[in-house]
């Protein structure tokens, strides 16, 4: 009996996997998995879970009976007495459990879903990445439905099964990436739906040249001082061209360590370094069809010049560890807030590049060059801020409060007026705004002698350098974390510390502070 089992199945195997894995339906393909098995095991319910160790949760993507497939999204937090029981499953690649109301797991599983009736379990485990693992949970109603001869012919299947269920899950994992991508792409779009502010007004030169670049797909540099706006102009940019419809992945150069750039951009395979447990998509792939904003472009390094040129000239790169050619299809926008021709004329940025990416370049003005946006900025700002605090007033400014926001000179540009809104309805109490404390209004006399002496000029840096400055000393240090620099700067914590070693800004480290 047993060598026909064997027999038998050696023909069906090939069969079985040729369906799962040439199939695009993932119900189709899971069903597969349920009818093979059920032919040889006894089988009244099937699932899909994976195994987190970590966090002590079953994660369930999919739940299978005769009546049919359902695709799941379900997660359970186990008791700590399952957890320990869980940890002990994991070291085992498959497991009986002969009545699963007496085993702690299975009890709760079943009570969390409503099962009552009294069965046995086969479950087959396996690796899908650090601390989580793949699960096929095959369930029996009655006791002790499985029997030695079901557990030799399990090791026997073992591998066909396991790459069925490996294969199901990493295309379930792609299916939910994709279902992702196009919600936040919806949410972009519902962003963009209303008017982009100062579009009649302060940024109308800007808009225009959106309106003209749009279309053509070329690409497109974005320059202007911190806190602009450009990650807005790029939106704004990709949501009026033919690739409205394929996906905007947004990259921060400066954010990324040098040692990770190959793999962040352009991904990697299985295998190819210490923890690379599954095929990555890099930012590039992960845009095809589409359009990769790279923002802070000025931030890399001559040698991440020299693979993002080729990149951009060919569309085709390699992933790390990959020996296969991957082309894609992609627009590129640019955005810094340096120089980049002194860069070039200083050898810190390369020329070829920077012709490159200087085809159809976009000046965003600074907020004190379009102060006439500022009341409808305000007004912005204190509707989306009470509702995402959820402040239970209605707030309005106090006569002067907006000629006092436009008498200031905005260092931090439209970025920093939404910082200081904010603070302001938060220590408001709900009281009318106003900002007495704002300065750095004009002073006609220091804006001659600037004007007139050269040596007064500072340059970029050294303006970025005293706003840091500032903002340190406001958070009395405090880096990382809520109310620290980072957060009133908009920036990640790693750019900004970055930007302090790359100007020299050293603070000291307060007791208990990010």
């Amino acid at each position: 009996m047993r060598e026909r089992i064997n027999l038998i199945d050696k023909k069906s195997i090939d069969a079985f996997t040729q369906r799962v894995f040439s199939s695009r339906d993932l119900e189709f393909s899971i069903n597969e998995v349920y009818k093979f098995l059920r032919k040889h095991f006894p089988l009244d319910f099937m699932n899909i879970p994976i195994y987190d160790s970590q966090r002590g949760t079953l994660w369930y993507r999919s739940f299978v009976t005769d009546d049919g497939v359902i695709l799941a999204d379900e997660t359970i937090r186990l008791s700590e007495i399952a957890q320990a029981e869980a940890q002990k499953m994991a070291l085992q690649k498959i497991i009986l459990i002969s009545n699963v109301q007496e085993h702690p797991v299975t009890r709760e599983v079943g009570a969390h879903l409503g099962i009552e009736d009294v069965g046995s379990t086969v479950i087959l485990n396996m690796g899908v990445g650090p601390e989580r693992y793949g699960i096929l949970g095959l369930v029996a109603f009655g006791i002790e439905r499985y029997k030695e001869v079901h557990l030799k012919l399990l090791e026997d299947l073992f591998e066909p099964v396991a790459g069925a269920v490996r294969h199901i899950l990493s295309q379930l994992e792609i299916a939910s990436l994709r279902e992702r991508l196009i919600i936040e792409n919806q949410e972009i779009r519902d962003r963009l739906a209303y008017r982009i502010i100062g579009a009649e007004a302060g940024l109308k030169e800007v808009m225009s040249l959106v309106d003209q670049s749009a279309p053509l797909d070329v690409p497109v540099l974005l320059m202007g001082e911190t806190g602009t706006g450009k990650e807005v102009i790029a939106n704004a940019i990709h949501h009026r061209s033919s690739r409205s419809d394929g996906p905007l992945i947004s990259v921060n150069c400066g954010a990324i360590p040098e040692t990770l750039l190959d793999s962040e951009l352009f991904g990697y395979e299985k295998g190819a370094f210490t923890g690379a447990v599954s095929l990555k998509k890099g930012y590039f792939e992960q845009a095809d069809r589409g359009t990769i904003f790279l923002d802070e472009i000025g931030e890399l390094s001559l040698q991440a010049q020299v693979k993002l040129l080729r990149v951009i000239q060919t569309l085709a790169f390699q992933r790390v560890g990959g020996s296969r050619t991957i082309s894609i299809d992609v627009r590129v926008i640019t955005a810094t807030n340096r120089d980049l021709a002194t860069m070039v004329e200083n050898r810190h940025f390369r020329s070829d590049l920077w012709f490159r990416l200087n085809i159809f370049p976009i000046r965003i003005p600074p907020l004190r060059e379009r102060k006439i946006d500022i009341p409808a900025l305000a007004e912005y700002f204190v509707r989306r801020q009470s509702i995402e605090m959820n402040l239970p007033y209605t707030y309005h400014f106090l006569p002067g409060a907006i000629e006092q926001l436009q008498r200031y000179d905005w260092p931090g540009n439209v970025r920093e007026l939404q910082n200081v809104i904010e603070r302001a309805l938060i220590i408001s109490n709900g009281e009318s705004l106003s900002f007495p404390n704002l300065s750095g209004g004009p002073n006609v006399q220091a804006d001659v002698e600037f004007l007139t002496s050269p040596e007064l000029y500072l340059t970029m840096d050294e303006m970025i350098d005293q706003y840091i400055r500032k903002t340190l000393t406001l958070t009395k240090g405090r880096i990382a974390g809520k109310g620290g620099a980072a957060e009133l700067l908009a920036l990640n914590s790693s750019t900004l510390r970055g930007k302090m070693r790359k100007l020299g800004i050293q603070i000291k480290r307060i007791p208990g502070e990010g």
